[in-house]
């Protein structure tokens, strides 16, 4: 592990995109189908060594084929489609999916559909460290359908801490923090995605967690800047609004609109944690930026939801 090296990329040259392909996940073929005169390739990488966070955006349909990695590559899809193929079947996957892409030593081919994809690579040697006595039996347990929601929701939260932690600007992580922080990447995603007590089978879970609340959750969490309504999380999920209202009520325990207020609240959050001192950054500019236009009432739910006040916040940057 090593101080985080954090790059962006962007590109409208399949080219170029099948060069970064090439050395971020040793792929040797990529082939975009469609008019590139579409097409737009993004990637962004924090980087610490034996852990990798990207955030991967592809406008078009691409296939790429992945070499084997000797890593565990885990996938959340924010947005479009995914197809993968390999020895243990083909798998489509939508918004709000998140599973392991393949076995460690095994190669595989993916289609993306003009998909958003955040994807976590994890050397071998940290889940080796987590239980020695194991010799590498852990990694045979990996399942490879899609978790259930509550598992994809704390994995989402797993990563955004990491990456809320390491992106951090003039902050030095000592060998102490970079271990830890590999480590707890190793024992979340073990804890994640393999086998445990009262885990059903692949069809159990999808009969419990329908389509609708995994593209609802996937649509706000990518879109939370944007003046949405009940209406227009229905339209992205191709629901009425009274299923997608039942939905999240039977599985969430919330309705959609709440929903979209919490995402709003941890990005206000992340927003006043990051701020520069001395920046300009007020409580009621983060607030209003987020939608919520009245200050007392913010504050209130702020509190409500991490414990402090939105000003407290601020000042401990």
């Amino acid at each position: 592990m090593y101080e985080p090296v954090l790059t962006e990329f962007a590109t409208t040259d399949p080219e170029q995109a099948c060069a970064l392909i090439a050395e971020a996940y040793r792929d040797n073929r990529l082939r975009v189908r469609g008019s590139v005169e579409n097409y737009r390739f993004e990637h962004n990488r924090c980087d610490v060594g034996d852990v990798q966070i990207d955030l991967l955006h592809n406008t078009l349909t691409t296939e790429i084929v992945i070499q084997p990695l000797g890593k565990v590559v885990l996938l959340r899809v924010l947005g479009g489609e995914v197809q993968v193929e390999d020895s243990f079947g083909d798998r489509r996957l939508a918004a709000g999916d998140v599973f392991v892409a393949s076995h460690p030593g095994s190669g595989y081919r993916t289609g993306m559909h003009g998909s958003r994809l955040q994807i976590t690579s994890i050397d071998l040697s940290l889940f080796a460290g987590i239980d020695p006595a194991q010799d590498g039996a852990a990694i045979e347990r990996l399942r490879y359908e899609p978790v259930s929601l509550e598992k994809a929701q704390r994995w989402r939260r797993t990563v955004e801490y990491m990456t809320g932690l390491f992106s951090e600007p003039d902050v030095e992580n000592g060998p102490l923090v970079l271990g830890a922080a590999g480590r707890l990447m190793a024992a979340m995603a073990l804890d994640t995605f393999t086998a445990g007590t009262g885990d059903g089978r692949p069809c159990d879970r999808r009969d419990a967690v329908p389509d609708t609340v995994r593209r609802g959750i996937a649509f706000l969490e990518a879109n939370p800047d944007l003046d949405l309504g009940v209406a227009d999380i229905a339209r992205a999920c191709r629901v009425s609004v009274r299923a997608l209202q039942l939905a999240f009520r039977r599985h969430l325990d919330t309705t959609p609109m709440a929903y979209l207020r919490r995402v709003r609240l941890d990005r206000a959050r992340a927003e006043l944690r990051d701020a520069e001192p001395g920046g300009g950054t007020t409580v009621t500019g983060v607030a209003a930026k987020w939608g919520f236009l009245g200050g007392s009432r913010f504050s209130a739910q702020y509190r409500a939801a991490f414990g402090e006040s939105p000003s407290d916040t601020l000042r401990k940057r």
